[in-house]
């Protein structure tokens, strides 16, 4: 399925993945939030483009592998239901998220994180945060 928010996507990773500050403005609003839930390390809600950044950033620590089962797009929005699971030997973790992706203007304007399970979540990455130090 092509859509022009499933290309802003690919493009805001294409650009996070360069970390090409100036190709992220074009496909994330100065004022993006993204949210992250649960009383964790990276619970809250991130604002602007470099707190967006920072975020991705982290959570690359914490060695987590994704696919997506299944998504669903309209104009305004994006649904992204996915399995993580840690790559990192001998951590037991597997998890289903759900990410919605909201648009305006042709720019990502906020990311909400939706877990099955918080409390394991928080545990997760309660405990990876203490591994790394």
């Amino acid at each position: 399925m092509s859509h022009p928010n499933l290309e802003i996507i690919d493009r805001f990773f294409a650009a996070y993945g360069d970390h090409d500050l100036e190709a992220l403005g074009k496909v994330v609003a100065e004022d993006v939030q993204w949210h992250f839930p649960g009383r964790n390390p990276l619970s809250g809600t991130k604002k602007g483009v470099k707190e967006v950044v920072a975020f991705f950033d982290e959570m690359g620590k914490y060695k987590v592998r994704g696919e997506q089962y299944v998504s669903g797009v309209n104009d305004g929005a994006v649904i992204e239901g996915q399995r993580t699971w840690s790559v990192e030997e001998g951590v037991d973790y597997e998890m289903e998220w759900c990410v919605v992706w909201r648009f305006a203007g042709g720019r990502i304007v906020s990311g909400t994180h939706f877990c099955a399970d918080q409390y394991r979540a928080d545990e997760f990455f309660q405990d990876r945060a203490a591994a790394l130090g």
